[in-house]
């Protein structure tokens, strides 16, 4: 029989909940900029495929998932249930219905399992680049969600690439399924109480059970995010090695082979600020059954591999959010009337929106070609050492700029819609609060820019860094390409002089320049792919619309102040407003 709860879910989120009139139907259709990456970046014999695909996810996204993902975030949140009639310690974690039909269809969709098993359709497996299409998509309306899809895909990776037959036969068909009732959702715990971003301090210790020929793990994960997941990946203390050398990476389920629920404990579920569906939790292993994965000393060289894959989500979930604030705030204003006449026809607004749009486009298109990279070294494997370390470099790089401008844009998409902004019955409260974990997630600003340190010290990073730049600079031809080409060099000029001193200061002050030193080279690559995209633009439709972008995100970023908007005759936010928000057609440059 149907419980109450069950029916009040089922109730709230039948498919033919009434649209409110004007909002998006589609988030996939009504993006032309996401369209062209899919057609930039995507293998050409996969589009169509793939326009079918994210046509049909769009739809569900901007629809049904988007109603559900409303009501987890208010009265739908995840609720432990600790203990059963007997005051047995079950640990139990209640999802609503309306969230588990989420996890039905958007794992049904292949968002993981087309990674590792392809389509009938298509023939082949797809490339990172498709799946982190359909997380953009989903983090429009549900980021909180796409958090344990992208630990359900970390998961997947390691057993897939570092566990034994064994493993890989009992875990990865549950990891990589489009049954939504038969998934084994992942789950990534490292974080500890006393050490945070210091997994070297971590205290949680592996012993191995001989007779049993298993690992008992004895710990606490003190942010444990998707708690009640059926497998966790668990970075634990196997020798008496200082910091991260004395970690090894375990595979632990929450229900044990043989049908017996693992010995984790739930003390409590966080309280959090946003991302309200995905359940963050303080988890207690007490001997805990632990099924080790690869070389037991390499275990936080595993887990930093997977970090990438998550600092990717990191970066899509937050342009993800970041389009959505951006959609609401356009149409909210085309459509509010104030002093007769609607607000977007005010000089100010039409500013506001195209500071968000291009701080959306320049950092979404960069994200992709880091994704590229990214495909090369791990989907195709045929990546230069270049692309390589590229993709090493960017991956923090631009997880720490995406979140930083997706809650920008969140907070100006509240300013544009009033009072009404603060309303939680408008999605945009809930934008603002789901992008604020973007920056702490997978690493804060101050972490990230030691990770790019590091890339210097240990890859030559910068040195790469130069050299792709300056190939990419020298194939710029079009001519609207070519005033952008000293502003480029003049900044790489300024990144070689700061890393030429970089060796003479002390620790302190040599980290205290990590976060500038990472702005601007950030600035450069985000210059440098929107005017590679501008140029392939002009090329394939003769649309000069991406160098007026190109143009208002060089103006943010590298004029000198007095060349600012104060003090310019040129109002290019002003006088293509209409080709930028509705990606119309641009035919002409004025000067």
């Amino acid at each position: 029989m149907m419980s109450v709860q069950s029916q009040i879910d089922r109730r709230l989120y039948s498919d033919n909940i009434p649209r409110l009139e004007g909002r998006s139907k589609n988030f996939y259709l009504d993006d032309p900029n996401i369209q062209y990456l899919m057609r930039r970046y995507l293998p050409e014999r996969m589009q169509e495929w793939a326009h079918r695909e994210l046509t049909q996810f769009g739809e569900r996204v901007a629809g049904p998932i988007d109603e559900r993902a409303a009501y987890t975030d208010r009265e739908g949140k995840p609720v432990l249930k600790k203990y059963n009639r007997l005051g047995e310690d079950i640990s139990e974690i209640w999802k609503n219905e309306g969230y588990l039909q989420t996890v039905r269809e958007v794992y049904g969709k292949g968002i993981v399992s087309y990674l590792y098993h392809a389509p009938k359709e298509l023939g082949e497996k797809v490339p990172y680049l498709y799946s982190y299409l359909m997380g953009y998509l989903l983090s429009e309306s549900e980021p909180g969600f796409y958090c344990p899809v992208t630990l359900t895909m970390s998961c997947a990776y390691l057993v897939d690439r570092y566990g034994d037959p064994e493993l890989k036969q009992r875990y990865l068909p549950g990891l990589t399924t489009t049954d939504g009732e038969k998934v084994y959702e992942g789950a990534t715990w490292l974080t500890e109480r006393q050490g945070g971003s210091d997994v070297g301090a971590n205290r949680t210790v592996a012993r191995y059970d001989e007779q049993a020929g298993v690992y008992r793990l004895t710990g606490e994960k003190f942010f444990a995010s998707n708690a009640g997941a059926m497998v966790a990946t668990v970075l634990a203390r196997v020798s008496d090695r200082p910091g991260t050398k004395g970690l090894g990476l375990f595979l632990v389920p929450w229900i044990k082979p043989n049908g017996e629920r693992n010995r984790i404990y739930v003390r409590r579920l966080k309280e959090k600020l946003g991302v309200n569906a995905v359940p963050s939790a303080e988890v207690i292993l007490e001997e805990a059954e632990g099924y080790l994965i690869g070389d037991p000393e390499k275990g936080f060289k595993y887990m930093a591999e997977a970090l990438n894959i998550s600092r990717i989500c990191n970066a899509v979930a937050s342009v993800g959010i970041l389009r959505r604030a951006f959609a609401e705030a356009l149409y909210y204003t085309t459509h509010r009337q104030a002093f007769g006449q609607p607000v977007i026809q005010y000089s100010m607004v039409k500013e506001m929106l195209i500071d968000m749009l291009v701080d959306l486009e320049v950092t979404t298109g960069a994200i992709f070609q880091m994704i590229d990279y990214f495909d090369q070294v791990v989907t195709f494997q045929k990546a230069t050492e270049k692309e390589r370390v590229m993709a090493r470099l960017l991956i923090p790089l631009l997880k720490y700029r995406a979140g930083e401008v997706a809650v920008k844009g969140c907070h100006t998409s509240i300013e544009l819609h009033g009072g009404n902004g603060y309303i939680e019955e408008y999605v945009t409260p809930r934008l603002l609060r789901d992008a604020q974990v973007t920056t702490v997630w997978e690493g804060t600003s101050n972490i990230l820019a030691l990770d790019l340190l590091r890339v210097i010290q240990k890859k030559r990073g910068h040195e790469v860094f130069f050299q792709v730049v300056q190939e990419e600079l020298e194939f710029l031809s079009h001519p609207a390409s070519q005033p952008f080409k000293p502003v480029i060099r003049n900044a790489m000029a300024d990144i070689q002089t700061v890393l030429a001193k970089l060796p003479s200061f002390d620790y302190d002050r040599l980290t205290y320049k990590l976060k500038p030193l990472a702005n601007l080279m950030i600035d450069v690559f985000l210059l440098l792919q929107i005017l590679k995209e501008a140029e392939h633009q002009a090329k394939e439709k003769s649309n000069l619309r991406k160098f007026v972008v190109a143009e208002l995100f060089k103006a943010k970023a590298f004029d000198p102040p007095r060349e600012h908007k104060l003090f310019t005759e040129r109002h290019l936010d002003l006088d293509y407003f209409e080709e930028l928000v509705h990606y119309g057609k641009v035919n002409r440059l004025d000067q």
